[in-house]
């Protein structure tokens, strides 16, 4: 794979991650929650292991450890994620969710000590101008329990994809695919079963078709396909500009919002002017903090005069 293959790929992917979210409307949050990241990562292992089965003999302790580590951070991520998204129109997720690289310049200047560039903090401030705008421009809005979920979900999503970036560059994406995947069944598991204990007979496990149909559909595409690609293609993309590609899942949620609703009938709000506008805003705070397009475009300013 080359850089262009990896981009190709991570469009791809965004894909299946803007519509997931119409999927995890139809979890209830009645469900355990740790049952559904179970069963959506088993079968995420399951297609990983049955394509990479060879790669097994090159495993070694500290690919083990470094799967271990992503599944938490995976785990820490969907669990609010499924939390979060409940209840909660398919657009507003998917922009609160394509916000997390605002915590990527934090990290990386709080942790690493890292000197950020102007041009990040500007596109921070755009982002969060255009999340406004897409939560109706209400500030009681951001205060809702779901936007909380989403955003911490967003903190676990920012360092996953930086450790990622990380991880990825020298070990076997191969076993890192199917390790998170094996760890996050394991610990979504041993969660689930403490859960049952403590809350049991509360605990409810549906024979509801949405419920599976979401279960098969999340652990195929985006536990399977979209958690394989991702580490094979951040060999090649850097975390800013995986970022800057995922932020496309808000158009594409725009324009098949409607669609999905056709198909499978999943609710939807209408699309209004100012969630469009919004959007816009929020693409161009992400455009702007890429620092290899503001580089691209001096290049482009210098060239034409």
């Amino acid at each position: 794979m080359n850089k262009l293959e990896a981009n190709i790929s991570l469009f791809a992917i965004t894909f299946f991650a803007a519509i997931q979210y119409a999927f995890l409307t139809d979890v209830s949050t009645d469900v355990s929650q740790f049952l559904f990241l179970g069963l959506t990562n088993l079968v995420g292992f399951v297609i990983s292991f049955l394509i990479f089965f060879g790669e097994l003999f090159r495993l070694d302790k500290k690919q083990i450890f470094q799967s271990m580590i992503l599944a938490v951070e995976l785990v820490g991520f969907n669990f609010f994620l499924l939390f979060g998204s409940s209840g909660v129109d398919s657009t507003v997720t998917v922009c609160v969710l394509s916000s997390y690289f605002i915590f990527i310049p934090l990290i990386m200047l709080l942790v690493f000590r890292k000197k950020i560039r102007i041009n990040s903090w500007i596109g921070v401030v755009l982002v969060l101008i255009g999340l406004f705008l897409v939560l109706d421009a209400k500030l009681k809005n951001f205060i809702n329990i779901n936007i909380i979920f989403l955003v911490l979900a967003d903190l676990f999503f920012a360092v996953y994809v930086m450790t990622v970036e990380k991880f990825a560059i020298k070990s076997n994406p191969s076993i890192l695919a199917m390790g998170q995947m094996f760890f996050a069944f394991v610990f979504s598991s041993i969660l689930f079963v403490f859960e049952y204990i403590i809350k049991s007979p509360n605990i409810v496990i549906t024979t509801q078709s949405s419920f599976w149909g979401s279960v098969i559909f999340i652990g195929i595409f985006i536990r399977g396909l979209y958690g394989i690609v991702q580490i094979y293609a951040q060999r090649y993309v850097s975390a800013l500009n995986t970022s800057l590609i995922f932020s496309t899942e808000i158009i594409i949620t725009l324009l098949t919002a409607p669609l999905i609703y056709l198909v499978f009938g999943i609710e939807y709000q209408p699309i209004t002017v100012v969630k469009i506008l919004g959007s816009i805003v929020m693409i161009i705070g992400i455009l702007v903090a890429d620092s290899g397009v503001i580089d691209r475009l001096k290049r482009s300013i210098n060239s034409a005069k």
